[in-house]
């Protein structure tokens, strides 16, 4: 499957009532970010549409809904059981807020409105819960204890990936890191410990949780595994409810850590040594099974002039809006990161270069038209990128340079344009 189309977000969103140039243009620059937007003229007209298709959330106007009555407020409060809401309001006083609480408001927004902010919003507003517990990697060599452990984790949520030979665990690993490795120590080929210490040799891997497990209850024995990387040491037989609570606490301790090891702090998306180390593993992952691979480097054009101009906070929201930009457009399986400052660095996934260009162009054309907010002004920006694509690039490095040079060339010729390797700049 290739890249070939823009995805939506797949969220819905009311806004109310539609009678107001503020409503249209927040529709339409929600639109930019991937949001269904749809106009409603009242709150009737409102009521009917969520009981047709609920949303995932409803911004109201709630200056312009002062005009509909207290029973158009009353209809809105038990409408809030099955959607959430937001208010939009040009008044930011105790009693208006109050009075959104009332309805049945979740967040309050006053005008004129951040779209980060709003943006920001909306994405804890209509968030769905995460599907999955995390992900498990069993490596036992016994068939039946490796599908009893899989059979409950996977009851209470969690994604498990099975192995009974052990040597075949740096490829699992390679192909999809999991969140936790729960490890067998007595195994053929390898023991427990041994594969233990081959996963920290490597530094992609050094904070994944190992949780060993075995029949061993001598305890200088479990503690010499736990010198060898392993994080907790179940003893056989191991009763379901505290293998799944076991497990469970390491996975929430290792996604905090994670996310603080890996993410950017302004923008959520991997840092520069991690996209490294992710594009790594993707040119490992399409070279064995034989699959084209592009890469784009991303720059904001003339970015010194918006901080001057407008100040580092809103360079900051450009840069947030940006980002959120290219996590609603791209894929879940593409690769997202900042790279440095203003630059952005992706990695997608069994797609050409055509393809590529093909997305990318339309998120810039996107993010050109948004309004970007530094209080009462409004202004523009834009990106330039380079792209690349393996093959015929044959590791991470030269993606990167070859994305690189093509990304000089985009801003030489004018900016404000996508580049690949083979495209005459102009």
């Amino acid at each position: 499957m290739t890249n070939d189309t823009l995805p939506a977000t797949g969220k819905l969103l009311y806004l109310c009532p539609a009678d107001t140039p503020e409503a249209r243009e927040t529709a339409n620059q929600l639109r930019l970010f991937g949001y269904e937007t749809r106009l409603l003229v009242d709150v009737p007209s409102l009521l009917a549409a969520v009981e047709a298709a609920p949303p995932a959330g409803v911004l109201l106007d709630c200056g312009a809904l002062c005009r509909q009555g207290e029973q158009a407020e009353r209809a809105l409060r038990e409408m809030s059981a099955r959607a959430p809401l937001a208010c939009i309001s040009p008044q930011s006083d105790m009693a208006s807020r109050l009075r959104a609480v009332r309805m049945g408001c979740q967040a309050y927004l006053t005008r004129p409105l951040d779209i980060a902010g709003l943006l920001d919003t909306l994405d804890r507003l209509t968030a769905p819960p995460r599907a999955d517990a995390g992900k498990i990697l069993i490596i036992d060599d016994s068939p039946a204890m490796v599908a009893f452990y899989a059979a409950h984790l996977s009851a209470a949520g969690f994604v498990t990936q099975t192995l009974t030979d052990p040597m075949q665990a740096l490829d699992a690993l390679a192909d999809s890191p999991p969140e936790l490795i729960l490890l067998d120590m007595n195994m053929p080929g390898a023991s427990g410990q041994e594969l233990a210490r081959v996963i920290r040799q490597q530094d992609a891997y050094l904070s994944i949780p190992i949780v060993f497990l075995s029949a061993e209850s001598d305890v200088g024995r479990q503690r010499e595994a736990m010198s060898t990387g392993g994080d907790e040491f179940l003893q056989k037989p191991i009763e379901p409810e505290h293998l799944i609570s076991a497990v469970k606490s390491r996975v929430i301790r290792y996604r905090a850590l994670r996310a603080l090891m890996v993410r950017d702090s302004l923008t959520g998306l991997l840092n520069h040594t991690s996209f490294k180390e992710r594009l790594r593993a993707e040119v490992a992952r399409a070279r064995r099974l034989g699959k084209t691979l592009s890469v784009g480097l991303i720059d904001l054009d003339h970015f010194k002039r918006v901080n001057d101009s407008h100040g580092h906070p809103a360079g900051d929201r450009v840069i947030r809006n940006l980002s959120r930009l290219l996590r609603q457009r791209l894929r879940g399986a593409d690769v997202i990161g900042r790279y440095g400052g203003e630059e952005f660095a992706v990695a997608l996934v069994d797609t050409s270069l055509e393809s590529a260009h093909h997305v990318l162009d339309a998120i810039r054309k996107s993010f050109a038209a948004i309004g970007q907010k530094a209080g009462n002004a409004e202004f523009h920006c834009t990106f330039s990128a380079g792209l690349a694509q393996m093959p015929p690039c044959e590791d991470a490095d030269s993606l990167i340079q070859s994305a690189d040079e093509a990304l000089y060339r985009a801003k030489r010729g004018g900016r404000d344009r996508i580049r690949g390797p083979s495209t005459p700049a102009g």
